[in-house]
């Protein structure tokens, strides 16, 4: 039976006319959703593929999400970013009623502790968390305007920006109010860097959007989900991977200031004394990002009621008070 986000028939005519295992038998099973896309195993003859499209309640602009990502992983071809190749996009809602593409299915598994037996040391543990760190340095190390991505973002009043757009993006939910947000936001607006060194950020870097080898060193196979990458601080991507992991990764994991060290030892650079601007303002946009998500899954028949989502995104206003009492 297929999904109803995608028409099998239709997609192996569309996979035909792009040359993708012509004729071949199709099987397409439904991965675990993403936050705002929906992912699918394609499996055709010898080519095992990743389909992403829009989920079934799509954000605002979401075509135009696919069309984004899609690039972004043209434009790291060849770069010291590890990824999955872009295969194939299709702009014609004619197919599956929306802008899709197919790319490269990447081994791996998610970092997630508790990890296999395999990385039950602490110097694989080690290796496990620098890996990632030294990916995320990579990812800030390319060289976004050989690769064409100039344009993807707006370096230039980056943060003047951050509070403004996404507590617009809050209020056009229409949902429930997030106590303490606006306390936050008004620190953020009275706090931000002055300056800073442009660099293309992932947005949402983190192990759920990170694969690596099942065996050690357990070295980054890909980075995934580039649907909020732009052009920006790369200090807040920096935040946003230590706010997540570090909390989950205790016993026998670097800590986070040895994260940040690695960090800023591998790309060459000197950190602030302190990220609570940017643990801070992390928080905030995923207070906001998240309560979408829930508030979306109200309304989308082809999800379930995601009550969890809407608790991580008080969750995250919490933390996010906690960093500016820390700063």
């Amino acid at each position: 039976m297929n999904d109803p986000l995608v028409d099998e028939d239709r997609l192996r005519v569309w996979l035909d006319e792009c040359g993708i295992a012509v004729g071949e038998p199709l099987l397409v099973e439904r991965l675990v959703a993403g936050r705002s896309n929906a992912m699918f195993a394609v499996r055709r003859g010898d080519r095992d593929l990743v389909l992403r499209r829009p989920a079934g309640i799509a954000v605002d602009r979401a075509d135009e999400g696919m069309r984004r990502e899609f690039r972004i992983l043209q434009a790291l071809d060849g770069s010291d970013v590890p990824h999955p190749e872009a295969i194939a996009i299709c702009e014609d809602p004619a197919v599956l009623g929306c802008t899709f593409f197919v790319m490269k299915r990447v081994d791996g598994i998610n970092p997630m502790p508790p990890l296999p037996v395999a990385f039950g040391s602490d110097e694989a543990r080690s290796d496990v968390a620098f890996a990632m760190v030294d990916a995320l340095a990579a990812v800030h190390a390319f060289d976004w305007r050989a690769g064409g991505l100039s344009d993807l973002g707006r370096p230039e009043g980056f943060h003047e920006r951050q509070v403004d757009r996404w507590t617009r993006q809050l209020s056009s939910y229409g949902g429930r109010e997030l106590p303490g947000i606006d306390s936050v936001a008004e620190w953020l607006s009275d706090n931000r860097p002055t300056s800073f060194t442009p660099t293309l950020m992932h947005g949402d870097f983190h192990m759920f959007n990170l694969l690596i080898a099942d065996n050690p060193p357990g070295l980054v196979t890909a980075v995934v989900d580039w649907e909020t990458a732009t052009i920006g601080d790369p200090l807040l991507d920096l935040a946003g991977f230590c706010e997540i992991w570090c909390p989950l990764a205790t016993d026998g994991w670097p800590s986070r200031p040895e994260l940040e060290s690695r960090y800023a030892e591998t790309r060459g650079v000197e950190l602030p004394y302190s990220l609570g601007y940017y643990d801070a303002l992390y928080n905030f946009r995923m207070a906001v990002l998240l309560e979408g998500i829930h508030q979306r899954s109200l309304r989308d028949p082809t999800r379930p009621d995601l009550v969890e989502v809407g608790d991580r995104a008080l969750a995250n206003v919490s933390r996010a008070l906690d960093a500016v009492s820390r700063s």
